[in-house]
């Protein structure tokens, strides 16, 4: 067991440190509009944590937390453009009430669950972007609304596109980084245990003296805050909001992001996400190969972003069905037996 403790640290500091060492390394090779994409796909990690916390953790499937992402755009721009107020304490104010729109959802869990309540979080998805469009004042209504405020990087740094991007980018990795520390203790402290035991057993859990209407609102409630964030931080990146950002494909895709990473895993999280980009990024090389008959109309598919992840998500089920953070838990497992 201790072996296969020191192989697998030793892996894990090698994995971070080569993240952290992209990270420094992308301001300095990439121009403005390709350091903003590599910003985003940073901030997703926070949609598929959210993911993570409601269904790996809290035991509860959820198929429509990009319809909390949109919330916390939509809260976001709403009150750094309508109210003025400082973008932190509206980026506050958007978290806050992705988390309302959570704790509301929860609510009807505490009586569906399973397939049902998965029904339920995609029926949220299906009916967010056609309401969206009624409230225009809120969304921009069919044509989306621009932020007229704007992150910009302070004077000492300079005014130039580059210094604002950089800034923004910064900004976004602590602030992911803030929120997978607060996670972690999360998970790790009694209410943590508390969403662990819901998930394995709720019966279980209840006669061990778990508040259940209350420890599964404010599990849905954090996983709802922490799509919130992603989508203010979002509105950070590019200062527009619009409804055909949170379609039903988008709250799917980050919920296959999830199981991918691993779910029940903090870890997974961000394994999934660079899985996904991965797929992206190879899809991209392998579309204008040429010249090998079927092969090369299969690769043509490959722009697909959708085809793509699906090829991806298909291929890596059946070789790893516990996700990517699941490879570490089958060797620990082996290892003992």
């Amino acid at each position: 067991m201790m072996r296969a403790i020191s192989r697998i640290k030793p892996l894990q500091g090698v994995a971070v440190s080569l993240i952290a060492a992209w990270l420094v390394c992308l301001p300095f090779v990439s121009t403005t509009t390709e350091l903003r994409q590599h910003t985003q796909v940073i901030i997703a990690v926070l949609a598929v944590l959210g993911v993570n916390i409601a269904t790996g953790y809290g035991g509860m499937i959820s198929l429509g937390h990009g319809v909390f992402v949109g919330v916390g755009a939509f809260a976001t721009g709403y009150f750094v453009d309508g109210f003025s107020l400082p973008w932190l304490l509206a980026i506050s104010m958007g978290i806050v009430t992705a988390s309302l729109a959570g704790a509301l959802v929860g609510i009807p869990a505490l009586r569906i669950k399973g397939i049902h309540l998965a029904l339920l979080t995609l029926c949220m998805a299906i009916v967010f972007q056609p309401l969206s469009k009624r409230f225009p004042a809120f969304t921009g209504g069919v044509s989306g609304k621009a932020i007229e405020a704007r992150f910009e990087a302070p004077s000492w740094l300079g005014d130039s596109r580059m210094a604002s991007a950089v800034y923004r980018y910064v900004f976004c990795i602590l602030v992911v980084l803030f929120a997978l520390g607060l996670t972690w203790n999360l998970v790790n402290s009694r209410a943590g245990r508390a969403m662990r035991a819901l998930r394995d057993n709720d019966t279980a859990a209840a006669i061990y003296g778990i508040n259940l209407v209350h420890a599964r609102v404010v599990t849905f409630s954090i996983s709802a805050g922490l799509a919130g964030l992603a989508g203010a931080l979002q509105v950070v990146l590019v200062p527009y909001v619009s409804q055909d950002n949170y379609t039903v494909q988008e709250s799917l895709v980050i919920y296959a992001t999830a199981v991918i990473g691993g779910l029940g895993s903090i870890w997974g999280s961000v394994l999934g996400v660079i899985a996904r980009t991965g797929f992206g990024a190879l899809g991209e090389r392998l579309s204008g190969m040429e010249g090998f008959g079927f092969v090369s109309e299969f690769f043509e598919l490959l722009d697909e972003q959708a085809f793509v992840f699906g090829v991806g998500l298909i291929a890596l089920t059946f070789v790893f069905p516990r996700g990517l953070a699941g490879i570490r838990r089958k060797n620990r497992q082996q290892t003992n037996s």
